[in-house]
């Protein structure tokens, strides 16, 4: 028998109190949580103004601990990603108008890969290719984690649409990582982990022998590099099994090492790989180097 004061507590007029009561008090510690993180920023930004990753530009820190963080200054995020038509969902290569891409283009017809879809910032050239090159080098952290902020904030949408329960980086042979660490690649998950909401994994996907490097091959050769060279150890397979991933790495060309890694991740039990990277290179030779 329910208690005389419960039914009350249930009346439209006790229920709208309580919501309204509930709803102040989300905003008054939304409120507080607003002004400290413009308070943090303001602060971290007079001791170290904000700037741009690239250029080097410096900002003004008005906009909370984000404006602080690693990003690109509004000239560097048009040059690195000017307009473009439409692009191929399943590859990510630019297409026509009219050009129907619920299952391949003129870029990746002739493939047949492991993972479902390519989600990506933009084309490897001119700005974007330099970019990606730099964010390679040493100490470029920073660099990486502002181009995958920008590819957070313009493909946000569809990387949530993933529906990804882990977010792996394309891993480096062991000898690499004792010579740079972080690489690019991890960077980039590290932050787009956080922004999805998602665990983050650099233990799972291992690549077990040392290859050449993708951008001296050519195309007819770069699937047969890569052949067998990554692996989930079995220890890891309850890790990957029946899940989702989000596949990470900071260029794609002709999908091949985007899918061997993915077919390593499906032998291991994932339901299923889409890859995000940075820029899609078209295979064409650029002004600064090809991709890798």
């Amino acid at each position: 028998m329910p208690l005389p004061w419960v039914t009350p507590l249930y009346s439209g007029n006790a229920a709208n109190e309580l919501m309204r009561f509930v709803a102040r008090r989300h905003n008054w510690i939304q409120q507080g949580r607003d002004k400290i993180d413009r308070l943090l920023g303001a602060a971290i930004g007079l001791v170290a103004p904000p700037r741009c990753a690239d250029c080097g530009r410096e900002g003004r820190p008005l906009g909370g601990l984000k404006s602080v963080l690693p990003h690109l200054c509004r000239p560097c995020q048009e040059a690195a990603v000017p307009p473009e038509g439409n692009r191929c969902s399943r590859c990510g290569g630019p297409v026509g108008p009219f050009i129907d891409t619920a299952h391949a283009c003129i870029h990746c017809r002739r493939d047949r890969f492991h993972f479902e879809t390519v989600i990506r910032l933009g084309i490897y050239q001119s700005a974007l290719g330099r970019m990606c090159l730099a964010a390679k080098q040493p100490h470029a952290e920073e660099l990486a984690a502002a181009l995958a902020d920008l590819l957070w904030q313009r493909e946000s949408q569809v990387l949530c649409g993933v529906g990804a329960h882990l977010v792996i980086p394309v891993p480096h042979y062991w000898k690499e990582n004792l010579r740079t660490t972080p690489h690019a690649p991890e960077t980039m998950a590290a932050v787009l982990s956080r922004r999805l909401r998602v665990d983050f994994a650099t233990h799972i996907l291992a690549k077990v022998r040392r290859t050449e490097k993708q951008f001296m091959l050519p195309p007819s050769r770069r699937r047969t590099n890569l052949k067998g060279a990554f692996h989930v150890p079995r220890r890891f397979h309850s890790d990957v099994e029946g899940r989702r991933i989000l596949l990470v790495d900071d260029v794609l060309t002709t999908g091949a090492t985007a899918d061997e890694a993915s077919r390593a991740l499906l032998a291991a039990g994932a339901s299923a790989v889409a890859v995000t990277v940075i820029a899609r290179g078209l295979g064409k030779k650029p002004v600064l180097a090809r991709p890798g």
